[in-house]
């Protein structure tokens, strides 16, 4: 039982640092919400033949998660991107992460900039909410990226077709 629990513990705070964010914010720190006032910033458009455009799907182990963890990356040609991460036992979903906001590409590169965590505005400007990511690789069916930092792995996110859902 003490097992399973720390499974479960561990697989969400997993899922809070997978979910795009620059720097690993501690388990016990709350929802950085946005200042008030705030308006939720417009996105840029990206170029119209960007092979990033699309959905983009990840299935991964992690040692010591019960479970896979799925991740549906969209990102829209007008710059907004929606990302959900989950960890899911069986048909059972341990716990799910849904962020939005907007995307940017450069040579070599994805940033993913996010504004709504779970449907509440956040503090975009604190750097928790960015993260960057080298691109290796993008055709029409593969994504091949590492997070922007020293050592990290390269992850394959497969293309999905419009309208594609976790399920």
């Amino acid at each position: 039982m003490f097992k399973r629990c720390v499974a479960v513990s561990l697989a969400c705070v997993l899922v809070s640092l997978l979910a795009g964010c620059g720097a690993p914010r501690p388990a016990d720190a709350p929802l950085i919400p946005a200042p008030v006032g705030a308006v939720e910033p417009t996105c840029a458009a990206v170029a119209a033949d960007n092979l990033m455009v699309g959905n983009w799907y990840v299935v991964r182990k992690q040692e010591g998660v019960a479970g896979e963890i799925q991740s549906l990356l969209t990102l829209e040609a007008d710059g907004r991107m929606r990302q959900t991460t989950r960890v899911k036992q069986g048909r059972n979903i341990r716990s799910e992460l849904r962020e939005s906001g907007c995307w940017q590409s450069e040579p070599g590169k994805l940033v993913t900039k996010v504004s709504r965590s779970n449907g509440e505005l956040v503090d975009f400007n604190d750097p928790i909410y960015t993260a960057t990511y080298l691109v290796d690789k993008v055709d029409t069916t593969r994504l091949l990226y590492r997070e922007g930092r020293p050592g990290a792995k390269a992850t394959i996110a497969k293309r999905m077709p419009a309208g594609f859902k976790l399920q």
